[in-house]
C-alpha cells in the first residue's frame, strides 16, 4: 500500500492499464466515490476534499485522452469492477477536466447507469473546437500526433456530422437527469468555453440538473475555484 495526500491508496494492473484507489479514513454513508478521468494528480483539491469527506477516489489511466468509445468501455468495466470488489456504490462521479471532462461526459451519456452526477472543469466537448481548428499550431499538432491516430477514420471535414463528439451525449444525460456542475475560466484561451462549455449550457436550457461556475481571472488553469473548491464538493454530496 502507498499513501496518496495522507490517505492509503492501491495501484494494480487493470486488464492492461496502470490502475488507483484511494481510500477515505472511514467510508461515508452509501459508499460514493469520484472517479478521475484524465491527468491523475493535476489540481488535486476536489478529489482530496471528496476523501476527507468519505468518498473513495480512482482512476484507471486511458490509452489515449480523446474519449473514444473502446475507452469508456474500458471505463465503464472499471467501475464495475472497484464497485463489486469494494463494495462501493454501483454509481460513480466523474471528475474531468479539459480532456478528462470530454470522458466524463461521452462516459456519462453512454453509460448513464453508471453515474451519479459530474463535474466537469474547462470540458473539451466540440472536435470541431479542438483539436479540428486549423489556424492553429498547437490545436494541429494534437491532431496530427494524437487524434487522427485514435479516430483513423475522421477527417475534419466530417466532423460537423460525427457523432463522435461528448456534446452528443447531452440528450442521454438529459434523460437520464444526471445534475451537471460546470466550472470554466473566464480568460481561457486554450479550450474556448463558447465553443465547448456553452453548448452543453445551451442545451441543459436552464434546467435545475446545471449549475455553472464561471471564475474571473482564470484562464485554462489552474483548474477549480479560485482559493475555496468546498462550493463544488457541496454540489457533489448534495447529488450523492
Amino acid at each position: 500500500m502507498e499513501t496518496w495526500h495522507g490517505y492509503t491508496m492501491t495501484r494494480f494492473p487493470f486488464e492492461d492499464r496502470e490502475a488507483i484507489v484511494v481510500f477515505p479514513n472511514e467510508a461515508r454513508p452509501g459508499a460514493p466515490w469520484a472517479l478521475k478521468t484524465e491527468y491523475w494528480d493535476a489540481f488535486p483539491d476536489v478529489e482530496t476534499r471528496l476523501l476527507d469527506a468519505g468518498f473513495h477516489v480512482a482512476f484507471v489511466k486511458n490509452k489515449n485522452r480523446w474519449a473514444t468509445r473502446e475507452e469508456c468501455a474500458a471505463k465503464a468495466r472499471f467501475v464495475r469492477y472497484v464497485s463489486e470488489t469494494y463494495r462501493l456504490n454501483p454509481k460513480c462521479v466523474p471528475v474531468g477536466m479539459s480532456c478528462g471532462g470530454a470522458y466524463a461526459v461521452k462516459f456519462a451519456g453512454l453509460y448513464p447507469e453508471l453515474v451519479q452526477c459530474l463535474f466537469i472543469d474547462a470540458p473539451v466537448l466540440n472536435f470541431c473546437s479542438i483539436p479540428g481548428k486549423t489556424g492553429n499550431t498547437v490545436y494541429e499538432n494534437m491532431w496530427d500526433r494524437e487524434f487522427s491516430l485514435v479516430y483513423p477514420d475522421l477527417r475534419r471535414w466530417q466532423l460537423p456530422g460525427s457523432d463522435e463528439h461528448p456534446i452528443c451525449q447531452v440528450d442521454r444525460i438529459l434523460a437520464a437527469r444526471i445534475p451537471v456542475i460546470l466550472v470554466y475560466g473566464l480568460e481561457d484561451q486554450t479550450v474556448l468555453y463558447e465553443e465547448n462549455g456553452r453548448l452543453l449550457e445551451e442545451a441543459f436550457g436552464g434546467t435545475d440538473l446545471l449549475t455553472v461556475i464561471p471564475v474571473g481571472a482564470r484562464g485554462h488553469h489552474p483548474h477549480g475555484l479560485i482559493g475555496d473548491n468546498q462550493p463544488i464538493v457541496d454540489f457533489i454530496l448534495a447529488h450523492c
